[in-house]
């Protein structure tokens, strides 16, 4: 589309905001975000927690894919509000085992823990790795974020 074609109101309304997004793009973050789900765990701190190592952290939107091995784990930050995420929850509730002292309720079912924290759903996936954590480590990896959610 040529810039004759875009409307005026649409060329003045990306001049208002055009600079505002730069500015937020470029400043640094100080903690943990919602929007950054690596932010809430480095990679460090992770291979901390699994007591093994782990290559890189990916941000992929609300999931955060630790590469460990020839495998990954993700930890995720859903909202509760929407439909797929409640459908994570409620399975994970009918078929696993709650899990206690982990955020508002928790249920772990085989290497995935689904803890819900008021709106957000917090999910520690570690069936993608070759050697899964143990229950001990899935529960650690998920009170760490909680805790860390602002």
């Amino acid at each position: 589309m040529s810039p004759s074609l875009i409307p005026s109101a649409c060329i003045a309304a990306l001049l208002l905001v055009g600079p505002q997004l730069a500015a937020q793009t470029s400043r640094p973050s100080d903690g943990p975000s919602l929007d950054r789900p690596c932010s809430f765990i480095t990679t460090a701190e992770m291979a901390g927690l699994l007591g093994r190592p782990v290559v890189t952290a990916t941000d992929e939107h609300f999931r955060c894919k630790y590469v460990i091995g020839k495998g990954w784990l993700e930890t995720k930050l859903m909202n509760i509000e929407l439909k797929a995420t409640r459908d994570i929850y409620e399975y994970n509730k009918a078929h696993g085992k709650q899990i206690p002292g982990v955020g508002d309720q928790a249920y772990q079912l085989g290497a995935t823990l689904a803890a819900k924290v008021g709106d957000v759903l917090v999910v520690v996936d570690g069936s993608s790795v070759p050697q899964p954590p143990d229950d001990a480590r899935l529960k650690a990896i998920a009170t760490k974020i909680i805790r860390a959610i602002p």
